[in-house]
């Protein structure tokens, strides 16, 4: 069985992480570009504090610092203003968490 001769990896390398692997789309192609930026602004200037802070009646944080899609675009959200909400960062990865997750189940179930 022939095998492979070892590699030679300098002192800390490691193998990268399956996440981190670029799927090759700029932000741009994506659809975060000019319009996004504008539309993030708007956001965090109509709204400072996180939406779901508020909801839940805890104590936000001084200004949110994150414009999230309600529903995300992978999923059908649209780019106009009633789709977007002002997350603190905690909640945002959070609900960025759970609509990965779906993602990946859709992707293994598919």
């Amino acid at each position: 069985m022939p095998t492979q001769p070892p590699r030679y990896r300098p002192p800390g390398w490691r193998e990268p992480e399956p996440w981190a692997a670029s799927k090759g789309k700029s932000r741009q192609q994506r659809g975060y570009g000019r319009e996004h930026e504008r539309m993030r602004d708007r956001v965090l200037a109509e709204e400072p504090y996180c939406r779901e802070c508020l909801r839940l009646g805890i104590s936000p944080p001084a200004l949110t610092t994150v414009a999230d899609h309600i529903r995300n675009q992978a999923e059908g959200g649209g780019a106009d203003r009633s789709n977007y909400q002002g997350l603190c960062t905690p909640h945002s990865m959070t609900k960025t968490a759970r609509e990965s997750a779906r993602g990946r189940r859709r992707a293994r179930d598919a």
